[in-house]
């Protein structure tokens, strides 16, 4: 149901602005999707115009921040094994010290440096995915660490103190792409809207019949456990329960603890963040799938953020929430997609006793049913499964049992997921040919 929500999602059309419905666009960016709603878009700005606006503004922080892009800033930096100051762009130096923060605010659980160990469990590249030698989980860990890595925001530049260390900022960029389109939106005069992009979200105002943007959070057992309802707020997910692999009857997550280099046990199957800024929100929902519940919820309230865990257990969920999730707990009953609300575009969602096992089937056809008629979702994106951060601790499963979150990092045209793979080809293919009608 989940992969077919977003390949819906995917292939929705962009279509201008009516006088009775919101503005609408959406493409493929950063090895995953982006996706806009504006409530009372005005007469200033054509769809066209805004969407190549957005894509630039996408194209040039990929640019930056791209380590599959060997000519972007990260790759130049990776690639460079000087310790003196890499000079950067203002935007790369901006959210690597963010990074760094988190790194410092968490005990080290926040470490966009550790890709040497996921590499070596083999779920970041293509390798087997077995249990390291000890050795080998010793000298990657030498190889990592952000206290390694200094930051200078005047002049912009950054310098590493280990030769060899390497930055992966795809669990926070992510989050500041959101922000980056949030703010042109809003400086264009539009500041009622919802950003999507790769499952990380950021609301405006409110509508103009003055109701809050609903954004739905995602549960591990199927459809919907929470829906949110924000303004001028961000939410990102991070989420564990489809990316792991076993081993002689153990479970080994790829939430890699960066203090020891070993997956990190009973992890949370996930876990969401509301902050004014997604990007702080990304970085914040990775790194708590690392520190855990108890541990989680501890920081969060030592640093006043709203956080909501799910663990599953023997089919049950167990939820534990901070700030704006635990008020809200009260209205929390499970919620599903109704399917009778599926007109003029719009998608509701109602309350229900329990959530019924069988409903992610039901509702998969559904749906697949309303798009082969030709129906368009539109905005499903008001009331959305939140889909998860990618940067190498969340994941959506693919038909090869790879992560869909691998697509954060990995170009469409070496994606091992084939159903998303396509779907991403087929779309930048038929931009180009309406581009070159056009």
């Amino acid at each position: 149901m989940r992969l077919l929500l977003l390949t819906l999602l995917l292939l929705t059309a962009s279509r201008p602005a009516t006088a009775t419905g919101p503005l609408k666009l959406d493409g493929p960016t950063m090895g995953t999707y982006y996706s806009i709603v504006v409530d009372s878009p005005n007469d200033k700005l054509t769809s066209e115009d805004l969407q190549s606006k957005v894509e630039s503004r996408l194209a040039e922080i990929n640019r930056q921040m791209s380590t599959w892009d060997s000519s972007s800033e990260i790759s130049k930096f990776n690639q460079s094994t000087s310790t003196d100051w890499f000079e950067v762009s203002s935007e790369f130096a901006q959210v690597t010290a963010e990074a760094r923060r988190i790194h410092e605010l968490t005990a080290k659980a926040f470490d966009p440096t550790v890709a040497p160990l996921i590499d070596l469990w083999g779920f970041g590249d293509r390798r087997e995915q077995s249990i390291p030698d000890a050795a080998k989980i010793t000298e990657a860990i030498k190889l990592t660490g952000m206290q390694h890595l200094t930051v200078r925001l005047d002049p912009p530049a950054l310098k590493k103190s280990i030769a060899g260390l390497q930055l992966n900022l795809s669990a926070i960029a992510k989050g500041y792409a959101v922000d980056v389109i949030a703010e042109l939106l809003t400086t264009e005069g539009l500041p009622s809207f919802v950003v999507d992009i790769g499952g990380e979200n950021r609301t405006g105002t409110a509508k103009a019949t003055g109701d809050e943007w609903k954004l739905g959070v995602e549960s591990p057992l199927g459809g919907l456990h929470r829906v949110v309802k924000l303004t001028q707020s961000a939410i990102a997910t991070s989420g564990d329960y489809r990316n792991f692999f076993q081993i002689d009857g153990v479970s080994y997550s790829h939430a890699i603890d960066p203090t020891t280099g070993w997956p990190v046990r009973n992890p949370p199957a996930s876990v969401s963040v509301i902050h004014e800024s997604c990007m702080t929100a990304d970085a914040w929902a990775t790194a708590m799938m690392v520190l855990g519940a108890e541990q989680g919820v501890a920081i969060a309230e030592a640093n006043n953020l709203s956080v909501m865990f799910q663990s599953v257990a023997d089919e049950t969920i167990t939820e534990n929430s901070t700030g704006l999730f635990r008020a809200a707990v009260a209205d929390a009953a499970p919620v599903e997609v109704a399917e009778e609300s599926l007109e003029n575009d719009e998608t509701a969602v109602k309350e229900q006793p329990a959530a019924a096992p069988w409903f992610p089937f039901v509702a998969a056809a559904v749906i697949f049913l309303i798009a082969i008629a030709g129906m368009s979702i539109g905005t499903m994106l008001q009331n959305k499964s939140i889909k998860g951060s990618c940067g190498g601790l969340a994941s959506m499963p693919g038909s090869e049992g790879k992560s869909i979150c691998e697509l954060c990092t990995i170009p469409k045209n070496e994606c091992t997921n084939t159903e998303l793979r396509e779907m991403m080809q087929a779309a930048a293919a038929n931009k180009q040919c309406e581009d070159h009608d056009a």
